[in-house]
């Protein structure tokens, strides 16, 4: 898969794929879409490829389309992201796309791309993951935060200082 330079994500799809993502989708959607959204972005900066993150709906926070280098996209109410991903977006040959979705996979077959699922690709992003959300559903213990959650909080905290630093006295 190292010829392959660009990453099409069914982002809701993924989620819904992942114990962990659905744990935090149980606990609070905005905060398990933002997490979705680091984990993708520290993968983008390890590896350094380009990342396409199509979402259902409308955004639950205010987002950039383009984050960090990623490509984020919110698929409104009148579309989803399937439709957007298999009618929109140039699946050339160098793109893997991310889902479950069975009539994505063949619209992917048919324009030479490859697909992955998607616990295979949240391992590619965090190889941890399986080991992890086997730790957190089998216990009820209350926990810390994991590295990404602590990087999402920092980042959220230094925006709000700024936010405040900048604001009139």
């Amino acid at each position: 898969m190292k010829n392959f330079t660009r990453y099409v994500i069914d982002a809701h799809n993924t989620i819904h794929s992942f114990s962990y993502y659905l744990n935090l989708l149980d606990q609070n959607y905005t905060l398990c879409l933002k997490s979705f959204i680091n984990d993708c972005s520290n993968y983008y900066d390890k590896k350094k490829i380009k990342l396409i993150l199509v979402f259902d709906g409308n955004p639950p926070f205010d987002w950039s389309k383009n984050e960090n280098g990623m490509t984020i996209i919110f698929s409104g109410k009148k579309k989803d992201a399937d439709t957007i991903i298999s009618n929109n977006i140039d699946l050339a040959k160098n793109t893997i796309i991310v889902t479950n979705d069975k009539g994505i996979k063949k619209n992917t077959v048919s324009s030479g791309c490859k697909y992955l699922s998607p616990k295979k690709f949240c391992q590619l992003i965090y190889p941890h993951y399986h080991n992890k959300s086997s730790e957190i559903q089998n216990s009820n213990k209350i926990r810390g935060l994991n590295y990404q959650e602590l990087v999402w909080w920092k980042k959220e905290i230094k925006k709000e200082l700024k936010k405040k630093n900048e604001s009139p006295k």
